[in-house]
Formats: C-alpha cells, sequence, structure tokens
C-alpha cells in the first residue's frame, strides 16, 4: 500500500513538475512572472527528488532518467552572459533566456548534482546511526508565551509624564513657529 501511494504521488508530481521530463517552475516561468527566490526552486525539487530514490529505493528507476534528461536541458541552456556560459531560467526551451543570475545558476548546478545521488550517503535514520532522543515532555510548560514585565511605579509613570509633557510642548511650539508668519520689509 505504501510502495502504491508513492508511485502515485511520485507520478504526479513528475507529471506536474516535469512536464516533458525537464523541470519547470509552474508557478511562473510561463508567465514570466518569477521573483528572485523562484529561481532557485527547480534545483530545490532536483535535490528532493533525488534524495527520494535513496529513501524509497524503488523510485530510482522512475525517478533518475527524468533527472538526467533535466540537467541534460539545463546544462544545455547555459550559453548566454559575457562569458557565454550564463544559465537561464528556461531549460525546456533549449535556449539561453536572457536571464542571469544567482538563482539561475544554483538551479542548474543543483540539477547536475542530482545526479551524484549514487555516490551520496542516504539520510540517517533510526537504524542506522542517528542519534536524536525523543523528548515526551516537549513542548510542554506553562503556556504563556509572554516574558513576565515588570511592574509599573510611580515614579516609572511620573518620567513618562514628563517625556510626554515636553513631546507634546516641542510639538506644539514646532508647529506654532511654522505657522508664524513673520513680518518683514
Amino acid at each position: 500500500m505504501w510502495e502504491d501511494r508513492v508511485d502515485k504521488l511520485i507520478n504526479y508530481g513528475l507529471k506536474t513538475f516535469f512536464p516533458h521530463d525537464v523541470a519547470v517552475e509552474i508557478s511562473c516561468e510561463l508567465n514570466d512572472g518569477c521573483k528572485t527566490d523562484m529561481f532557485t526552486y527547480k534545483g530545490f525539487v532536483h535535490r528532493w527528488y533525488a534524495t527520494i530514490t535513496q529513501i524509497a529505493p524503488f523510485t530510482a528507476e522512475r525517478i533518475l532518467p527524468v533527472l538526467q534528461k533535466s540537467a541534460q536541458a539545463a546544462v544545455a541552456q547555459c550559453t548566454g552572459g559575457a562569458n557565454g556560459r550564463q544559465c537561464g531560467l528556461k531549460w525546456a526551451d533549449g535556449k539561453y533566456d536572457g536571464k542571469t543570475g544567482v538563482g539561475q545558476e544554483m538551479s542548474v548546478l543543483a540539477a547536475v548534482q542530482s545526479l551524484l545521488i549514487g555516490k551520496a550517503r542516504p539520510p540517517v535514520t533510526h537504524d542506522s546511526g542517528g542519534t536524536s532522543a525523543g523528548n515526551p515532555d516537549g513542548g510542554q510548560g506553562d503556556g504563556s508565551v509572554m516574558p513576565d514585565q515588570k511592574t509599573v511605579t510611580a515614579g516609572d509613570r511620573a518620567g513618562a509624564s514628563i517625556i510626554t509633557i515636553l513631546l507634546l510642548g516641542g510639538a506644539c511650539g514646532m508647529f506654532g513657529w511654522m505657522s508664524y508668519e513673520a513680518s518683514g520689509p
């Protein structure tokens, strides 16, 4: 049952985020509406899908060919900029789109690095070296989210009153001075 659900999720994700086996930022790429952080999303998706192949090895046969084709498309369009090696966002177009930035470069690098997943150690689990210990009391407390506040004294009130009077007096004086018309020659 678990494998069937993972397969359905993987198939839907690949169909959505990798149409024609090339990564596309569906929320903004097609309408040229990407904000700065969105240029990095394809790289994140590549890394996440590569990691899935370690967590659920039965997915590798389906995912890795898509990642390889997408990475090839990413590298193929890195032909722009002053040095002729800068990368854009629209990998599926097969040519540099004229928009260079650190996000685009990072995404292409992540796409290429995702192909090295077979040489990377898988994430640690409880059985393979994880050292985290559970804490059943985690999150418990008195429920207070505000720090303890000091009691307001008569001196505090007097100081606040004096400062308020000085500020109001200064503001009134300034407004009066600005409104005053000098009688000149």
